[in-house]
């Protein structure tokens, strides 16, 4: 009795295997291999401790792209995980809380372009900001036409605090700039928005500011010396600006440090101005009308030394050397590339002050950090949106 139980299952198998496989469900769906069907019970895939991103389950080279595993370890976050081929990627693992804003602010509406003709083709984006946001993912809006072009919000994902929705934008225009267009900004077009407000773009050519800022003390480098620094990147990820001080006598005083620049994307030439305001002689400012760096993603502008102008070694100062004159100073730096293509400016200010002048060492900057410096450091970018 038993063989033919045997016999019977593997018959039974053979015969499921070669078509369509439901669980719960005798119509399994045509399009699928495996229809599971459940009301209320969800499907459990294998709960693995995945120890690096490229794992291997088995130990051996060669598991399918496409494997599906929930990683319920602690090396990598837990989560649910595929195989793409080479390494271990996460599934999105949003909220799934319904999408909320506090305010979405419409004077902060950005065209980009900023202006259109009547008659011409226009396509673009408007960008409009918004606080409270709760992370939660949210659906695309109705269109609305307004002077002849449609404006579509995208769907998207809210960021936690403040973020910006994006509107894809096209059609003709039935007016010209700086004629303005004003776009409602509401439950229509934007779904999951209870309050409402009016956008007006088209008015002028305006330009978008984007800013990064960091503050806090100074900490242990090794490029290209040792020393120690703090680093601030502009937003589009071209330029970082640092200010630095070597930890090798005599030049390790925190009075003695300097602010020095690199280029991230090739070498480009910029015009740059740079302010100092100290205390006795009041301000002094510096600039150049075409420095172009010598080598990408390498620093410049002094280290200890002197000099009055950016040039090809790390001992030419950018603007007035060392940022102490008994007293913190105040810098401003504005540059901008000579391309004619670039319409984008950065400003730098900064300031630093130190309770002690040092000198910078593993006993004034205990584990790599200076405690007794505090650095400064703000980059606004500011850049046509034509």
């Amino acid at each position: 009795m038993r063989k033919i139980f045997i016999s019977t299952a593997i018959f039974t198998v053979s015969l499921i295997s070669a078509q369509h496989v439901g669980i719960n469900t005798v119509s399994p769906d045509a399009s699928s291999v495996l229809d599971v069907v459940s009301s209320n019970k969800g499907f459990l895939a294998p709960r693995i401790n995945l120890t690096s991103s490229t794992m291997d389950l088995d130990g051996a080279l060669g598991q399918a792209a496409g494997l599906l595993v929930y990683n319920s370890g602690t090396t990598l976050s837990k989560g649910y995980y595929f195989w793409n081929g080479s390494e271990w990627r996460i599934i999105d693992n949003s909220t799934s809380v319904a999408p909320s804003v506090s305010n979405i602010d419409c004077t902060t509406a950005i065209l980009s372009p900023s202006m259109y003709t009547t008659g011409v083709p226009f396509t673009g984006i408007l960008k409009v900001s918004y606080v409270g946001g709760n992370g939660g993912a949210y659906p695309g809006g109705s269109p609305v036409t307004v002077n002849g072009l449609s404006f579509q919000l995208q769907a998207g994902k809210l960021a936690i605090g403040a973020g910006e929705l994006i509107f894809i934008v096209s059609g003709t225009p039935t007016i010209t700039s700086p004629t303005t267009t004003t776009i409602p900004i509401n439950s229509t077009t934007v779904p999951f928005y209870t309050g409402s407000c009016n956008a007006t773009v088209g008015g002028q050519d305006i330009a978008e500011i984007k800013i990064a800022a960091t503050i806090g003390p100074l900490k242990l480098t090794n490029d290209p010396s040792t020393g120690y620094d703090r680093i601030l990147t502009s937003p589009d990820g071209k330029f970082s600006v640092r200010v630095v001080v070597s930890n090798t006598p005599p030049n390790n005083g925190f009075d003695l440090a300097d602010l020095q620049i690199r280029s991230n994307t090739g070498t480009p030439t910029i015009m740059w101005n740079g302010a100092t305001e100290y205390v006795t002689n009041g301000q002094i400012v510096y600039g150049n009308n075409g420095m172009t760096f010598p080598a990408q993603g390498v620093w410049y502008g002094n280290g200890g030394g002197s000099g009055t102008s950016m040039g090809g070694a790390i001992t030419d100062a950018w603007g007035d050397p060392d940022i102490y004159f008994g007293s913190p100073e105040y810098r401003r730096y504005t540059w901008t590339t000579t391309s004619a293509s670039d319409q984008t400016m950065y400003i730098l200010t900064f300031m630093m002050g130190a309770a002690n002048f040092g000198p910078a060492n593993a006993t004034n900057c205990p584990g790599g950090t200076c405690t007794t410096t505090k650095a400064f450091l703000r980059i606004e970018q500011v850049r046509s949106t034509n």
